[in-house]
């Protein structure tokens, strides 16, 4: 499913592989690419890389301006897609052969499971090997995976989520469930930024009783940081968490691809829990990630506007679901121009 979808179809679902695209993992790419058929139904997924070749392609959407905009379709139907479905429903032959969907199931679970380990407060100090890196200073440096997995965990069964365009709507992809009562925002139409404070105070307002949780990039929320005061004066108990890692993460992430050193990304943040404490918010920040559950806990149970300043690892990043040769060069070519123009 693309991101949009997450909604509807990530609870309860032996069928369900997660995301695909940039934000998606193993599993769908393995069974896009072993694929005999694709069925799309009311998306417009632009990542053209991710689509398969070989198969026969349907496309169901209510604008037709959308079909074969970003892949060459077989059989076009344009239309509703819940009565487009139905329609097409007794045309379908029941089979018996699981296989693939077997095996992209297994794909995902054994993705999943290796997903856990990194939300493990000592995972830093473990002993190298494939599942990590080996950092300078584990001590200083929170993976936001474990902050996106603690808040998973902790947050309300029927909490409103939003995401920043940006790292912060990867870490929210991979590691929030939304179950059949949560709700998910984000701008994922136009991939503004900063929409996640935004949107956050306008659910609040809409349901003052009702848990919203805003994953928010740094660049992001300080890029609207005055409404923080629209938090504190209307008393809207939003939980704004930050993803603080000093930078413009995607930004910085698309650059070392290619093979550039990231430049422009670098962000001069203060303490953001101590600028929401001088506006009214109440504020934590956490730098430990020994500390980070207690503070989760804390910021989610507090009954008014909560900041949770998380300074996060700025050199983490997202392996793609596919990832190539061309990049896995642009990133080492990337990294040796960074050291090459370190200060240390």
């Amino acid at each position: 499913m693309a991101l949009k979808g997450k909604e509807g179809f990530d609870h309860d679902n032996p069928y369900e592989i997660g995301q695909s695209g940039l934000l998606g993992n193993p599993a769908t790419t393995l069974a896009l690419e072993t694929c005999d058929l694709l069925l799309m139904v009311g998306t417009d997924f632009p990542y053209k890389e991710f689509y398969p070749s070989g198969a026969t392609v349907v496309q169901v959407d209510s604008d037709g301006t959308h079909i074969g905009r970003r892949h060459p379709v077989d059989h076009a139907v344009v239309g509703d897609a819940r009565l487009a479905v139905g329609a097409l429903l007794p045309h379908v032959a029941r089979r018996e052969d699981r296989g693939h969907l077997d095996r992209a199931r297994s794909a995902y679970e054994t993705w999943q499971g290796l997903q856990q380990h990194f939300v493990d407060p000592d995972y830093e100090k473990k002993p190298a090997g494939f599942l990590r890196r080996k950092v300078d200073n584990p001590d200083r440096r929170i993976r936001p995976e474990l902050l996106a997995g603690l808040v998973d965990r902790h947050a309300a069964p029927d909490a409103v989520f939003t995401a920043d365009t940006g790292m912060a709507t990867t870490w929210l992809s991979r590691f929030v469930r939304i179950d059949r009562d949560r709700r998910l925002l984000g701008s994922f139409n136009l991939g503004s930024m900063a929409n996640a404070m935004p949107q956050a105070l306008g659910a609040q307002a809409l349901d003052p009783e009702r848990q919203v949780v805003a994953f928010c990039g740094d660049g992001g929320l300080t890029m609207l940081l005055s409404d923080l005061i629209t938090a504190a004066t209307h008393e809207l108990p939003v939980k704004l968490v930050v993803f603080d890692n000093g930078r413009l993460g995607m930004v910085k992430l698309e650059m070392e691809q290619v093979g550039m050193a990231e430049f422009g990304t670098v962000l001069h943040n203060p303490d953001l829990a101590a600028v929401a404490e001088a506006v009214g918010v109440h504020g934590i920040r956490v730098e430990d990630p020994h500390d980070l559950d207690d503070a989760v806990r804390r910021a989610l149970a507090h009954p008014g506007p909560v900041l949770l300043d998380v300074v996060t690892n700025p050199d983490e990043i997202a392996v793609p679901s596919k990832p190539t040769l061309e990049q896995g060069w642009g990133f080492a070519i990337a990294k040796v121009k960074e050291m090459a123009v370190s200060p240390e």
